[in-house]
């Protein structure tokens, strides 16, 4: 979903983030942590599937 999708969606009311949030993303969670100091590499780490 590009950005302004979300803002508009988020502008007319819809829960766009959160627990209860209505938006729905099937796959795995994606986290990246950035470097924080110089020599560092970004990590990448994938959670379990949230297939429903």
């Amino acid at each position: 979903m590009v950005f302004t999708e979300w803002l508009y969606r988020y502008l007319i009311g819809e829960e766009m983030a959160g627990w209860d949030s209505a938006t729905f993303y099937p796959g795995p969670v994606w986290l990246e942590y950035l470097s924080t100091g110089p020599g560092e590499r970004i990590r990448e780490a994938y959670g379990s599937a949230r297939g429903m």
